[in-house]
């Protein structure tokens, strides 16, 4: 008896500890990170990046924003800060949906890795590959 109510003891702290200490759906953790960050993680991943260039993340509601030339191809890398309450529901969004629109057209969102998401993904030669350092991306 004793045995079982340290159990459920321990159980119980053990959850409220995660629960109250900041876990979130956003995972890796790497809303400290920035786009260009991400072109250093693929340049370490052995990705060759040809160019960075500035986007505007407005038209998307994200935080910040850069185009990557990867080969013959461009990828949009956005950030959208977890800190920020709309900027939150709209990567839950998102998430969800598996998709973004541009003035109304529909792109597809492999995959939301924490605060970001890369579009641009569809027909990449390396795709695979970006999905990976995306993945591990903190």
């Amino acid at each position: 008896m004793i045995k079982k109510a340290v159990f459920l003891n321990v159980l119980t702290a053990v959850i409220l500890t995660a629960v109250f200490s900041g876990c979130t759906m956003f995972e890796p953790d790497n809303n400290y990170l920035h786009p260009v960050d991400f072109a250093r993680k693929l340049q370490s991943d052995g990705l060759k990046v040809d160019a960075v260039r500035p986007l505007d993340p407005r038209p998307v509601a994200a935080a910040e924003a850069i185009e990557l030339a990867i080969g013959n191809s461009n990828i949009g890398v956005y950030k959208y800060d977890i800190n920020n309450k709309l900027q939150r529901k709209r990567l839950e969004k998102i998430k969800r949906e598996k998709r973004i629109y541009f003035i109304g057209i529909p792109y597809p969102v492999y995959e939301v890795s924490g605060s970001f998401i890369v579009v641009g993904l569809d027909k990449h030669k390396e795709k695979k590959r970006i999905l990976e350092s995306l993945r591990n991306f903190k």
